[in-house]
């Protein structure tokens, strides 16, 4: 039992250490960063894999901008947006507690049965953190546009850029 206990707490341990921000830059295999992807001449996907919502969001921003530019344009129109991921809130690890009464087996008298339940998979997402996915599919102009979905591309990098942790 106190094996058990130690093994949570440590889990859990492991988990806090890595909540602190993310790398700025591209995404290996299923890890942080971001995805790009060309689909027409004035037309990009871009994703961003974060620690939370508000960064994946962020940095989905900044790398739309870093494309703008890099393509000779001056804004940015998000013509769709998803985000998804284990990012909902809450632990990572869910866990059972089960209480037992009954009166049998070879003992007499009541028997009182307490068990514990944390599954390996849970630990392995404590162990990973949590992890959200901004995709935007962007269009890229010449011109700024009104309304909320249209974007100056050197304004977000000037106001995100300051915010991210490059190594």
């Amino acid at each position: 039992m106190k094996s058990l206990i130690f093994i949570s707490l440590a889990a859990l341990s492991l988990a806090a250490c890595a909540s602190g921000p993310s790398a700025y830059g591209p995404a290996y295999g299923s890890e942080l960063g971001y995805e790009n992807t060309k689909i027409q001449s004035d037309r990009f996907r871009v994703s961003y894999t974060g620690k939370s919502p508000n960064e994946a969001k962020d940095y989905a921003l900044l790398r739309a901008a870093e494309i703008t530019l890099a393509e000779g344009y001056t804004h940015f129109k998000i013509v769709r947006e998803d985000m998804y991921g284990n990012g909902a809130g809450g632990s990572p690890i869910s866990s059972s507690i089960g209480v037992g009464l009954g009166n049998g087996g070879y003992r007499r008298g009541p028997r009182t049965n307490v068990g514990i339940g944390l599954g390996v998979g849970d630990l392995g997402r404590a162990l990973k953190g949590e992890r959200v996915t901004n995709t935007l599919e962007i269009m890229l102009q010449n011109t700024g546009g009104t309304g909320p979905d249209t974007y100056d591309a050197t304004s977000v990098t000037k106001s995100i850029r300051p915010r991210t942790f490059t190594p």
